[in-house]
């Protein structure tokens, strides 16, 4: 059971996380962020598979112990 609640609370903290991207890449796509930060946007894509990846991690292992 402590494993489902800690997978629970990564996957919401990964979810924040993602959010917080999102944010990101939006203020990047706007006239004054554009095409002077790549560096920036590549790690914040690289970021977000990272995250996208951990997310996928927690959903199988979940799946794999029968829960959400």
């Amino acid at each position: 059971m402590e494993h489902e609640q800690a997978m629970e609370q990564m996957r919401a903290h990964l979810a924040r996380a993602g959010r917080e991207l999102q944010s990101a890449r939006q203020f990047l796509g706007t006239p004054e962020g554009r095409g002077t930060n790549l560096a920036l946007a590549r790690a914040l894509a690289n970021a977000s598979a990272s995250i996208d990846d951990a997310m996928d991690t927690i959903q199988q292992s979940l799946r794999e112990r029968g829960g959400s």
